[in-house]
């Protein structure tokens, strides 16, 4: 798909509204698709707006599992209440969690256990792409809808899952790379960082979006052809960008994946008395913000671009899953793209929220104060 995010701060209360203000306009783009309602289990698509999730419930208990193939970051963890929180309204559905801290083979034993113990739905991310795609596709084989988010895991909608939702990697990447033109020197050096050191689909996949535009424009020059690690974990990235340092004298700008595993690239630059280029980034958090006004003035060239609301995805994976349960329409987005939250170039300035906690997304769909809770 391709669709616009206009609007952050929404409750499952009002879904409604902001399926209406999140995605319009879009055009499907996504993974192979079956014909709608093609595949046994699969939710219908009626061509029309998508359905709040109150109507989407049904009546009959349900239990759904949300699986992750790594949960060890505060972006998983508010990924984890956005679920909940959207699923919240049916009083008939109950969520359980679980994430595989990057083991590919405990993220399959995830999967088949709870295909086995009987759950109705798998709700997950995929951060091994293909390696387990037959575990989903026997899932889905077993009666279970399944409908992984953002990272590709290859197959099928339909044949090997009920439903699929992801940013736009290719409009992310583009948006990035023509930011970065207007910021970097022409030929300058970029670097790129995300993910995990075994790789992630996702990360590829925005790298993918960036080095399209840029052999394009040939603006400049991006110095890592395959991404850094960061580990979405600011003190990985940290030592990471210790040694980025050593290997590069002068680095004009930086992309990444995750915006606050930056934080630790960030503090790694201060510490080698080093400028800090122009960074464009998603997936941020409150702490990046605040260390922004801090270091602008003594960084002048430390201008920040940040694409966000990511943590809401899951959201429309929750309701694609009870749409494919209930055999009621799916007229939700597979792909939309991500909407500018800070444009420093642009004014478009950050906030540093004091009452939230550093690792509080902003642009999450949580409220403040179950913000603070998923920190608790």
């Amino acid at each position: 798909m391709k669709c616009s995010l206009t609007s952050r701060r929404t409750l499952s209360i009002a879904a409604a509204a902001l399926t209406a203000l999140l995605f319009t306009g879009c055009t499907v783009e996504g993974p192979t698709a079956t014909s709608a309602g093609g595949a046994a289990g699969a939710a219908s698509n009626a061509g029309g707006n998508p359905l709040p999730v109150e109507q989407l419930c049904g009546d009959r208990p349900i239990k759904i599992a949300h699986v992750a193939g790594f949960g060890a970051n505060s972006w998983r963890k508010i990924t984890e209440a956005e679920l909940k929180d959207e699923l919240a309204a049916c009083k008939n559905v109950t969520v359980d969690y679980s994430q595989a801290d990057g083991d590919l083979q405990k993220y399959i034993t995830a999967i088949n256990s709870y295909s086995a113990q009987g759950y109705d739905a798998i709700v997950t991310y995929d951060d091994f792409g293909s390696q387990a795609l037959s575990a989903l596709s026997n899932a889905k084989k077993a009666g279970v809808v399944v409908v992984p988010y953002i990272a590709d895991p290859g197959g099928k909608v339909g044949t090997d899952y009920d439903g699929y939702v992801a940013y736009d990697f290719k409009t992310e990447g583009d948006t990035m790379a023509k930011w970065l033109a207007k910021q970097v020197p022409a030929g300058g050096n970029v670097i790129f960082t995300g993910g995990l050191p075994s790789g992630s689909p996702s990360t590829v996949e925005l790298l993918k979006g960036i080095q399209a535009t840029n052999e394009q424009t040939g603006a400049f020059k991006i110095a890592t052809p395959d991404p850094i690690a960061s580990s979405w974990d600011p003190a990985y990235m940290q030592r990471a960008m210790s040694g980025v340092l050593t290997k590069f004298e002068k680095i004009d700008g930086w992309a990444s994946d995750y915006g606050v595993a930056d934080l630790g690239g960030l503090r790694a630059m201060v510490n080698a008395s080093r400028p800090i280029p122009p960074l464009a980034t998603s997936a941020t958090d409150n702490e990046l913000g605040c260390f922004w006004l801090e270091q602008k003035d003594k960084n002048p060239n430390f201008q920040l671009l940040t694409l966000d609301g990511t943590t809401t995805v899951v959201r429309i994976a929750g309701r694609k899953a009870l749409a494919a349960l209930n055999k009621l329409p799916d007229n939700e987005p597979e792909l939309f793209q991500l909407p500018t939250f800070i444009d420093t170039a642009n004014g478009k300035l950050p906030t540093c929220n004091k009452d939230l906690p550093p690792d509080a997304d902003l642009s999450s769909a949580l409220s403040q104060e179950k913000l603070k809770a998923v920190f608790k």
